[in-house]
């Protein structure tokens, strides 16, 4: 079998699909398998737009490349700080205690000046291992990351989150033989729990969480979520160094001189951003930032205002025809000046308004939304590899009809629906539309051969009602829609596995 679906199985598995029943899987939750596979073609113009990103190192890392060391090495993970000047507001209350005792207004003029003294994490020491093992181990290329996951409402167009968690998949894959330190939040009105992945265990787990995110709330949070990350950096020693990688597909204004300020001098925002929503700033807005802001264009033309009334004044109150006429001209000039400088603030404004994230990001990446029949590109010889795919389990289901075996049916059955309803050939997608039948059939196939099975087989501890259940779906199965048989297998299966535990 061609390399495209020899590990779809395994695939599943890692994404922790197997683990869990039917109602806790988002829709067309395969669909991420295909976009990721995408992903793995490194030609593709898809893989080469996010490259920068899928590519990201950490600066200590780029920094040791760059003067040649050698990259394969481990890190000393000893707890050792040495002292530097606060950097932030946040680290005041990691200062060294002793200078609580300072009087009041040396303390605040040390606090002004930032000149207290707080502990930082030392950067971590290197040494040399054997470049042929094959042991998970982590060294200077890894990212140490926080990455900050959009899943307001508006991700769910365009398969944008299908997109974003095939990212993070993919990301997360090519992390995880060096072990990197990454953190994760999700945020839309809220802001999610923060979940890490520092080893093998807890990098299998967080792709799992990710890959069932499907309740997606109204509103991008994008502000709090990004004081929240440097919450955590600042607060955590072990985050010391990290990065901030932003997906999202929202068109948010932030106030961009805060949030530089709060991400100071050591925190690196990185952006991935899905789809092609702007924002435009309201009549209101602009009139707030124009007279209202206190900046060196509002100055100027509060100027050439003030100059305005005081000739306004002079015109109103002079006697001779000649001289109304020069103040009057003066005034035309001034107007003129005025709505130059006006119109050039609002220019600016427009244009600028809703990029701050973009200004403040180190890389920003702009990614179209995707067409999934258009990046699938199905064709005849995938379709032969999932068949051979369901040829491999019709083998195993004739020697021995397993849990292991009608699990693998029920996704085979999920994704046949994804891939039916992104296939474009019409020839192709009824060809699939009968690999399915086939599919459904030789699952209720086995599951009716266990129920006639002495002692009813590996269902002989299901209830009457399921019983029940189960006797009327195999007898409407040829009738009923695909998604309610699925939905009670998927349950069935997990009831199961309880029972039998896992083949």
């Amino acid at each position: 079998m061609c390399a495209a679906y020899e590990h779809f199985f395994d695939v599943m598995e890692d994404l922790g699909f197997f683990e869990h029943i039917y109602e806790d899987l988002p829709e067309d939750f395969s669909a991420v398998f295909e976009i990721a596979r995408v992903l793995e073609d490194e030609t593709h113009s898809l893989t080469q737009r996010l490259l920068p990103v899928l590519e990201l190192q950490t600066s200590g890392a780029r920094r040791r490349e760059e003067e040649g060391r050698d990259p394969q090495v481990y890190i000393d993970d000893r707890a050792e700080y040495e002292a530097g000047l606060i950097r932030s507001p946040q680290h005041l209350p990691r200062i060294y205690n002793y200078q609580w005792l300072l009087p009041e207004d040396v303390f605040f003029q040390r606090l002004a000046k930032k000149e207290l003294w707080v502990p930082y994490t030392r950067e971590p020491t290197y040494y040399g291992v054997d470049p042929e093992s094959d042991e998970y181990r982590p060294d200077s290329r890894k990212q140490k990351l926080y990455v900050l996951l959009d899943t307001s409402s508006s991700m769910a167009m365009k398969n944008r989150i299908n997109l974003a968690k095939a990212i993070v998949y993919h990301f997360l894959k090519q992390n995880l033989r060096e072990l990197g330190y990454i953190h994760l939040r999700t945020f839309d009105t809220k802001i999610g729990e923060l979940h890490e992945a520092k080893d093998t265990a807890s990098f299998h787990a967080l792709l799992s969480y990710v890959m069932r995110l499907h309740t997606l709330g109204n509103g991008t949070a994008m502000a709090r979520a990004i004081r929240q990350a440097v919450e955590d950096i600042n607060a955590l020693p072990q985050l010391s160094g990290t990065e901030i990688l932003i997906i999202t597909d929202g068109a948010c204004a932030l106030n961009e001189e805060e949030i530089r300020s709060m991400l100071g001098d050591s925190i690196v925002i990185h952006t991935i951003k899905i789809g092609r929503a702007q924002l435009i700033a309201s009549r209101s807005y602009i009139h707030d930032q124009i007279f209202e802001e206190d900046t060196d264009q509002h100055r100027v033309i509060a100027r050439l205002q003030k100059r305005e009334r005081e000739l306004k004044h002079q015109f109103d109150y002079a006697q001779s025809p000649h001289i109304k006429r020069r103040y009057e001209e003066s005034l035309r000039a001034l107007r003129q000046e005025i709505d130059r400088q006006v119109n050039a603030m609002t220019e600016e404004i427009v244009v600028g308004y809703g990029h701050e994230l973009e200004r403040l990001s180190a890389l920003y990446l702009q990614v179209d939304d995707i067409d999934l029949p258009g990046m699938f590109e199905f064709r005849e010889e995938q379709l032969e590899e999932v068949r051979e795919l369901f040829a491999q389990i019709a083998r195993e289901l004739d020697l021995r009809c397993s849990l292991e075996q009608l699990r693998k049916l029920a996704l085979l059955i999920d994704h046949l629906s994804v891939l039916i309803k992104n296939t474009e050939d019409v020839q192709l997608r009824t060809r699939l539309e009968v690999l399915q039948k086939e599919v459904t059939q030789r699952l209720t196939g086995c599951i009716e051969a266990e129920m006639q099975a002495s002692g009813g087989g590996m269902f002989r501890s299901l209830g009457s009602a399921d019983r029940h259940d189960l006797q009327f779906l195999l007898s409407s199965a040829s009738t009923m829609h695909v998604n309610l048989w699925r939905a009670f297998i998927w349950k069935l299966l997990a009831g199961f596995r309880r029972l039998a535990g896992r083949d």
